[in-house]
């Protein structure tokens, strides 16, 4: 189990973005960087299951990514239990990682595919001499091993005082940041040489674990995902469930300190991946190890996280509880983002009338809301003063009523147990999604009055689309 910490860590790749005006040929496919993920900054606690969710592009499996070390870090700083692990090979940093693909070898038996990693690695016993007392001397493998990372830095070094010399302003920060950084690797190293040149230490041997040891683990993970009757299969004789459960379990027998997973669900069908989406919570209660997943489906994020990484254009819009993402979105992106069906927005001018808030819809239409019902606004959109700002409300906090907003009908889906009417304020206007819990004999062209509850309404500023409104309730 770890803790991990994030701080400013950038992706950046170089001479793939944007082509420059004029470029042609190979220069236009190579001008300009293109920034995956931008200033990320957070802290992970030892036993988390955290979630990064947001659209395709967004920057999440790249940071994943980042983390398990098979995409080098531009800028900032990573550490996992209070080490700084930029520079540390993915070997080397005891995470594991579920791919979306499983990535199982089809010629090997599932329990061979779970094993697979525990056969190749080896563990550190303590050396002993021939009196079977442990060895205390100065490590020498481990002071080649620091004089050759050293040495790298120092390469590193070099490199950066030119790529300081022949950078354009704009970059400056970048690369100073950069150097920064490289200069404090280089400290902490020299300090670590200097340590064990003249400290003697427990030295160890790398040996491969025993075949009962193997064994042990490997049925350990199969009792826990219920896989025992498999082990002796292929992967082309399973299904996609099983073979989740499989690349699960070849993580598990590791004992890593993050879990990492990487979209592990979307190559199931709906009905299976709710059925794993539970499992792999279930795996987590167990574990009490931290866990960091990727996915672009809400649902499993709202279902599945302690807590929430929002994601848009590399840069973080919110992290959060799953419930306070849902009641308290800091922006419109991320309310729009969070909930099923999506939120209904709509442009409006509002304006305090005594201690009642005017909404101006844009057909003219208007509705007063008590100031003491909704979540306090910042003052300055209460100066009596007519201000523009986006309107938001879930479809499950609109009825049909008989007073209220005129609207028309335009689609029914009867889903079951709820019914989702789409509505317009105007023919050329966006639908308005409205859930109802009954059925009812509404058709499409009927006109109805829609009513929102004042309790659940979210205003966002026009411009910066930032939320206007706090967590309480209390406007003067």
């Amino acid at each position: 189990m770890a803790n991990l910490l994030l701080r400013h860590v950038y992706k950046i790749y170089h001479g793939v973005g944007k082509a420059k005006k004029n470029a042609k040929g190979e220069a236009k496919k190579r001008s300009g960087d293109f920034v995956a993920v931008k200033d990320f900054n957070m802290e992970i606690n030892d036993g988390e299951f955290i979630v990064f969710v947001g659209p395709s592009g967004c920057g999440k499996s790249t940071t994943l990514r980042m983390i398990a070390g098979l995409e080098e870090i531009s800028g900032g700083e990573l550490y996992i239990d209070g080490r700084l692990v930029n520079d540390v090979d993915a070997k080397d940093r005891d995470i594991a990682m579920v791919f979306q693909s499983y990535a199982l070898y089809p010629h090997l038996s599932a329990y061979d595919n779970i094993a697979f990693g525990l056969k190749m690695r080896k563990i550190p016993v303590p050396k002993v001499d021939k009196d079977g007392k442990e060895v205390i001397a100065i490590d020498e493998k481990k002071i080649a091993k620091i004089e050759k990372d050293l040495k790298k830095l120092y390469k590193q070094r070099d490199a950066l005082v030119k790529d300081v010399a022949r950078c354009e302003e704009k970059d400056l920060a970048y690369y100073t940041e950069k150097q920064a950084l490289n200069e404090r690797h280089i400290a902490d190293t020299e300090k670590d040489l200097e340590y064990y040149k003249s400290t003697p230490v427990q030295l160890y041997d790398y040996v491969h674990m025993t075949k009962k040891e193997i064994d042990e683990k490997v049925n350990w993970a199969a009792e826990i995902l219920g896989i025992e009757e498999l082990l002796d299969s292929k992967p082309s004789e399973m299904s996609g469930g099983q073979r989740q459960r499989i690349a699960l379990g070849r993580a598990m027998v590791r004992g890593p300190k993050v879990f990492l997973l990487d979209e592990p669900l979307s190559n199931l069908d709906a009905k299976l991946r709710t059925a794993m989406r539970a499992e792999i919570v279930k795996l987590h209660n167990q574990l009490k190890t931290t866990f960091i997943y990727v996915t672009h489906d809400q649902i499993e994020a709202m279902t599945m996280g302690t807590r929430i990484v929002v994601m848009k254009l590399g840069v973080i819009q919110q992290i959060d509880t799953p419930t306070n993402l849902f009641d308290y979105p800091e922006n419109k992106f991320v309310a729009g983002f969070i909930g099923t069906p999506q939120m209904n927005f709509f442009d409006v001018d509002i304006k305090r009338v005594g201690d009642k808030l005017n909404v101006k819809f844009v057909d003219g239409q208007t509705v007063d809301f008590a100031l003491s019902e909704l979540r306090t606004i910042e003052a300055k959109y209460l100066d009596g003063k007519v201000h523009s700002v986006c309107l938001g409300v879930r479809g499950e906090n609109i009825k049909i009523g008989n007073s209220g907003i005129q609207a028309e009908l335009t689609i029914k889906e009867v889903l079951g147990n709820t019914t989702q009417l789409f509505v317009r304020l105007t023919e050329k206007g966006n639908d308005i999604i409205v859930s109802v819990p009954e059925r009812n004999d509404l058709i499409p062209g009927d006109k109805v009055h829609i009513e929102f509850a004042p309790k659940f309404i979210h205003l966002f500023d026009k411009e910066t689309e930032l939320s206007i409104m706090s967590r309480e309730y209390g406007n003067k």
